[in-house]
């Protein structure tokens, strides 16, 4: 199936979901609170999902560079810019088809660029955990979702710099069915891999990571103050915003639909928010920091090449 026919897909299916979510809200308040968005704050909504795109794009070009790719910048911004709309797979792993954009533009070895794709990734979950500690510390919330965030991030910072335990996992990965086509020689792969795991590497790329989480929030924050909601901190939608884009990434559900919108929806009530309010709070952050990305991921992809490939070489 061509990546046009599944992105068409996952558009039906997100609009099933949105528009189940507001059947079971209250048609009088969606229309009362539609009505008091202040489209002045748009722009500026905007102006901070891109902003938010401009640590990230350090981090891809920075991690690149230090793997010695050199790439014109034009075709670094526009392969960085082409991977939300790969995004929206199961895992998030459709992104290596920036590996596949590089092989295809440049001949650069896909067994170079997968594991930056893959460390890239990495970083955001790694960046995405501290900010929902802060955010949990912050909110005062069950002592044992820190302990779980730590846990978790033990467990990755484990299988990263323990080499041992590095290369068994990286190796069984590569092994798989499906990473197996991107990876023609292992010890090149954990070269890479080795190469951007440094601990000045690491920090970083997840310090740009955590970065881009808080301007995102930011982002989130101003949608509620334009439908004026004005009782959430930003440090509480920081909190709300990265758990939530958390639980939907390891939900492995494409784009993590339902799951993210619905744990938006549920961190709302809890503070107050009644449901129908927070349903269409929720759907409105993810339209517009989600689909806005993957809009114009879409359209990146158009001029990088990325739809222009034959099917078996589409992420399944």
């Amino acid at each position: 199936m061509k990546f046009e026919n599944k992105f068409v897909l996952i558009i039906v299916a997100c609009i099933a979901i949105y528009a189940t979510f507001l059947f079971i809200s209250d048609m009088n308040i969606i229309y009362e609170k539609i009505s008091t968005f202040q489209f002045s704050y748009l722009p500026l909504i905007l102006t901070l999902v891109t902003l938010s795109w401009i640590p990230l794009f350090l981090k891809w070009n920075f991690l690149l560079k230090n793997c010695e790719i050199n790439l014109p910048i034009k075709q670094s911004i526009l392969v960085f810019l082409s991977g939300p709309a790969f995004e929206i797979t199961p895992g998030q792993v459709g992104v290596l088809m920036k590996s596949q954009i590089l092989k295809n533009s440049s001949n650069i070895s896909r067994t170079k660029t997968v594991p930056i794709i893959m460390l890239e990734k990495i970083y955001d979950l790694i960046g995405a955990i501290i900010a929902s500690v802060l955010g949990i510390i912050i909110l005062g919330l069950n002592f044992y979702l820190i302990i779980i965030a730590i846990v978790a991030l033990t467990v990755i910072f484990f299988f990263m710099y323990y080499k041992p335990a590095s290369k068994l996992f990286f190796n069984r990965l590569a092994k798989t069915k499906f990473f197996s086509k991107y990876i023609e020689n292992i010890s090149e792969f954990e070269k890479y891999v080795e190469k951007s795991t440094t601990k000045k590497i690491s920090t970083l790329s997840i310090l740009l990571s955590v970065s881009y989480w808080f301007i995102m929030a930011g982002a989130a924050y101003t949608i509620l103050l334009s439908f004026d909601v004005d009782i959430f901190s930003y440090l509480e939608i920081l909190s709300i915003y990265s758990t939530s884009i958390l639980l939907g990434a390891i939900s492995f559900i494409p784009a993590g639909m339902g799951v993210t919108e619905g744990s938006i929806t549920g961190l709302l009530t809890v503070y107050g928010l009644d449901l129908s309010t927070a349903l269409i709070l929720s759907v409105m952050i993810r339209i517009l920091t989600l689909w806005y990305s993957v809009s114009v991921g879409f359209i990146a992809a158009k001029f990088s090449g990325g739809l222009s490939f034959k099917n078996d070489n589409l992420p399944s």
